[in-house]
Formats: C-alpha cells, sequence, structure tokens
C-alpha cells in the first residue's frame, strides 16, 4: 500500500461524501494504491457513508483532535500517511504534490494556508489575522524553525517518520505537538502553498481553549 488517507470525523455527514469522491477522483488519475480511513466519533450519518464509500471505518468514538488520529493511523498499512479535515476546507487534489515531495526525500510536508488567496470567510477574522500568525512567529522563535503555518491541518508524513514520533496528546494540540517533535528530531520539512475554503457542516473549534 502506498498510501493511506486518514480523515479524522465527528459529524461530518455534509462534507464527508465530497471528500471521499474528490480523494477517489485524484487518486484514480495516479498509479498509487491507496486506502481511506475515517477515524470517527461521530452521532450522525458519516460511518454509514464511509462504509458505503468502501473506507475503512475506524469506529472508536473518543472525543478530540488526537484520538481521531492515533486511532486512524493505528490501522494504516500505507508507505506514506495523508492528513486532512474531512470538512472540504482542504482540497484533496493536492494530494500527489505532497506525496511526491516526500519520494524526493522530505521527512514532514505541510500546506501553507496562506501562501495562496483564501475563499471569503474560510477562516474566521481572529483566526486570519491574530492566532494563527502569531502562534507561527511563537513556535518560531522557541524551536528555532521557519513554518509559515504550524497549524495547518493538510500534512503528509512516511508511516515510520510518523511512528518514530511517539505522539500521545488527544485534543487540537496533537497538531502542535507532531511538529514539535518533528522539529527536535531535525526532520527536514517542506512547505506548500493550498487553497483553503469555507468549510462544510459546523466547526468543532474551539479559539480560545485550542488556541491556549
Amino acid at each position: 500500500m502506498d498510501i493511506s488517507i486518514v480523515l479524522p470525523c465527528r459529524n461530518e455527514e455534509e462534507a464527508l461524501p465530497a471528500c471521499i469522491h474528490l480523494i477517489k477522483k485524484t487518486l484514480k488519475q495516479t498509479n498509487y494504491s491507496y486506502e481511506i480511513i475515517v477515524s470517527d466519533s461521530s452521532t450522525d450519518k458519516s460511518p454509514e457513508i464511509a462504509l458505503r464509500e468502501k473506507c475503512i471505518l475506524v469506529k472508536h468514538d473518543k472525543v478530540g483532535y488526537g484520538y481521531a488520529y492515533l486511532e486512524g493511523v493505528e490501522h494504516a498499512k500505507g508507505k506514506y500517511l495523508f492528513l486532512a479535515d474531512a470538512d472540504m476546507t482542504y482540497d484533496f487534489s493536492e494530494i500527489p504534490r505532497f506525496i511526491l515531495e516526500l519520494e524526493k526525500g522530505a521527512q514532514f510536508v505541510i500546506g501553507d494556508r496562506f501562501g495562496k488567496p483564501m475563499q471569503k470567510d474560510a477562516m474566521p477574522f481572529l483566526h486570519k489575522y491574530l492566532g494563527n500568525p502569531v502562534l507561527s512567529k511563537i513556535f518560531n522563535i522557541f524551536f528555532n524553525s521557519k513554518i509559515k503555518d504550524v497549524h495547518c491541518g493538510m500534512r503528509a508524513i512516511r508511516k515510520s517518520d510518523f511512528d518514530n514520533l511517539h505522539l500521545h496528546t488527544t485534543g487540537m494540540e496533537f497538531a502542535s505537538e507532531m511538529i514539535v517533535k518533528a522539529v527536535k528530531n531535525k526532520y527536514s520539512f517542506t512547505q506548500i502553498p493550498i487553497s483553503y475554503k469555507r468549510r462544510i457542516g459546523e466547526s468543532k473549534l474551539n479559539t480560545w481553549r485550542d488556541g491556549w
């Protein structure tokens, strides 16, 4: 298996079908073998959608961004992991670009949502002009790095490199822990400017709690 696409999912029945269809359409045009893993804690019809679309459903019902990835990745068989939210904010047609960077030698590939114009209202004003830029600058000062968008959820990494990070946090802090440990382990980073769109469905992000 070449690629495991892991989608954390909590009540994303509105967006999940579009995500899955775009992933399939994109990878059908490549020679990569792949699997789509829906790591689910939903109370809506998301699990039924995942099964109907022939995805691997990991039904754990643990609430938390970190939980979703830890549970999902545990079932992954791919050499490469592609991680992104199941709310259609990210463009899954970018998957081959991310995997190509891993094949060229990068150990961690992350999107840069500020590298291209965002769709109007894709990101709340506070997040766009204060939260993400300030937190990224603080991160880069603390860890002597040059990552433009440390909270971007669109990422790719080898499964073996992911396992070597020994991640354990269960909430939104998982995204930061992943980069902190990758930087401290001196992983080589590649950043790719990506488009970013308004989410479909209700956001699960808590501005102040998750920012803190």
